[in-house]
């Protein structure tokens, strides 16, 4: 896999990033696909680099991608 700082942002489709707001909680939709991700990788259940690579391609379907819901 090519390393991420070698594409250029510009030209990779992603879906936007939700950001994060002020306040407590889960603010982010994104935040429980990177915890379930981050899990996910420390139960040896998926590589890192196959969590990188499914987050990164997008995050809407990272999940299900790698067969984690």
């Amino acid at each position: 896999m090519a390393h991420s700082r070698l594409r250029n942002p510009q030209t990779v489709p992603h879906p936007p990033d939700p950001g994060h707001k002020k306040g407590g909680g889960v603010n982010n939709v994104k935040d429980p696909v990177e915890t379930k991700l981050h899990t996910a990788v420390c139960a040896g259940k998926v590589t890192l680099t196959a969590a990188q690579k499914a987050i990164v391609t997008d995050w809407t379907t990272a999940l299900s991608t790698l067969g984690l819901g």
